[in-house]
């Protein structure tokens, strides 16, 4: 048998990434000292599971006006959005007793989403509503009159994606502030699983600064895997060159001591796999290697460090980014989302979400780990070839047994109204003619532009400090991980979402 030289590169070079982070730079002296002087001990396992949405979600066609005024409203004739209307019998209703969302409507999720909107009710779900990237708060005016405070190249993908996930970045963002969180709790773990690992490739969030992230597949970590060669003796010869004392310079070295470094946290990674339940029911994988995939292997790890493992004996804090696409809907996009009979993307974020939640809940995990969604930016409330373009704020899921679920979070929407202040959803209605054409009306949330952009009300910071409190982190070091967090005091920086 020849051996395969491309799968041969591709494995070595899969299974060297593995254990270094091509990404690992200096950054800010004040983070490096502050990971240098970390002191955090736990005596309770938590992880943070971020999951990725690429291309940026139409959340205002996942969470939805159930109330029959606001659905006509919303997707009526005169309304905003008539192209993409749903059926309203076949939305999810979500129970919100207490009214959180605070401006007297209902709301629903997409017909696609009944395992998600199955959480929601049962309060192991919340959503937080109007997140996205600022700087500072906005207001309509600000916007138009052309305010400096504002995230750099709105409505590109590749910048808003690195603001999401490095808050606030640089053009070339040098950490993500699930690197950072990491860098500071680090010192709490003894076991030698990673803390910090990408399931689906590596981008901003995965960057720390004294933290490399581990990039694995979805189901397993890389190992060598080198052709069967018994002629020239390629196995005993590769292998040799990370033997102790074998190497003539330091690069030679370095490379072996990230080979073996590799190859040992990709066996702890396997066993651990191999050890743990399968929790097949929870996850039909009809994707193959996608989020649910993704996920599931997410359930096996944590089950891992909490259940004696060999290596992840020891794990207190873990730090997990899986990722998904197809999200970037500028047409099509009912049937991107999913249809009766049409599984789509919102089908399999659902199913996902809740398999992860019901995966760990039935080994009694469910409160040690958060989920929580992240995507480039929302959607226009206009649309046209039957999708929509680039938005601004959008809403996001949390899902965990520590989530304080079934309700809606988010600071009040129009910062200069007091009025207003306080109601969570933004308004979805354009409440002066002419019909159809949004931003012509005195719509606080809306930018102006004539599409329906949505300005956030809810920082990229405020939502990543509650997640980053609830792992265990103090004030200062918060302060430290979200520099504009300072910007943000009216009502909390602290949206309480998690117990």
């Amino acid at each position: 048998m020849q051996p395969d030289r491309r799968n041969f590169i591709k494995q070595t070079l899969c299974a060297a990434l593995g254990g270094a982070s091509v990404y690992s730079a200096l950054g800010s002296l004040q983070l490096l000292q502050a990971a240098t002087r970390a002191n955090y001990s736990f005596n309770d396992y938590k992880a943070l599971v971020c999951v990725f949405l690429y291309g940026g979600n139409d959340s205002f066609n996942t969470v939805v006006p159930y109330s029959t005024s606001a659905f006509n409203g919303f997707y009526g004739a005169n309304g905003v959005r008539p192209a993409l209307q749903l059926t309203q019998s076949q939305l999810h209703a979500l129970s919100d007793p207490g009214s959180t969302s605070k401006d007297g409507v209902q709301y629903a999720l997409h017909p696609s989403m009944p395992d998600l909107a199955a959480l929601f009710n049962g309060g192991h779900a919340a959503i937080i509503a109007n997140v996205g990237t600022l700087v500072a708060p906005v207001t309509q005016s600000q916007y138009q009159n052309g305010n400096p405070m504002l995230p750099p190249q709105l409505y590109s993908h590749s910048d808003q994606e690195a603001y999401w996930q490095a808050s606030p970045p640089s053009n070339q963002p040098i950490t993500g502030w699930g690197g950072r969180i990491a860098d500071l709790v680090a010192s709490s773990n003894t076991g030698a699983a990673p803390i910090l690992t990408g399931l689906s490739g590596a981008d901003a969030f995965m960057r720390g600064q004294s933290v490399n992230g581990y990039i694995m597949n979805a189901n397993s970590a890389a190992t060598l895997n080198l052709p069967y060669d018994p002629g020239t003796g390629l196995q005993t010869g590769f292998s040799a060159l990370f033997g102790a004392g074998t190497q003539a310079n330091a690069l030679e070295r370095t490379f072996a001591a990230t080979m073996n470094h590799s190859l040992a946290t990709a066996g702890i990674i396997n066993s651990g796999i191999a050890g743990a339940p399968t929790f097949a029911s929870y996850f039909t994988n009809p994707t193959g290697y996608d989020i649910d995939t993704q996920l599931q292997t997410v359930a096996q790890l944590i089950w891992a460090a909490n259940n004696g493992i060999a290596g992840f004996t020891g794990m207190t804090r873990q730090v997990f980014f899986v990722t998904t696409g197809g999200y970037d809907t500028h047409s099509n996009e009912l049937a991107a989302h999913g249809t009766a009979g049409n599984p789509g993307i919102l089908d399999l974020l659902s199913k996902s979400l809740a398999g992860f939640y019901n995966a760990l809940n039935s080994v009694g995990l469910a409160s040690k780990a958060t989920a929580f969604t992240c995507s480039d930016f929302g959607r226009t409330m206009t649309s046209n070839n039957g999708g929509t373009d680039h938005g601004w704020g959008s809403h996001q899921f949390v899902v965990g047994g520590a989530v304080q679920g079934g309700k809606f979070y988010g600071n009040g929407c129009g910062f200069t109204a007091e009025s207003n202040f306080g109601v969570v959803m933004p308004s979805l209605t354009n409440p002066t003619p002419p019909p159809n054409v949004y931003g012509s009306s005195p719509n606080l949330n809306d930018s102006g532009d004539g599409i329906g952009r949505i300005i956030p009300t809810t920082s990229v910071d405020q939502y990543a400090a509650t997640l980053a409190q609830w792992f265990g982190l103090n004030a200062s070091d918060i302060s430290l991980i979200f520099p504009n967090l300072a910007n943000f005091s009216n009502p909390s920086n602290f949206l309480g979402f998690l117990g």
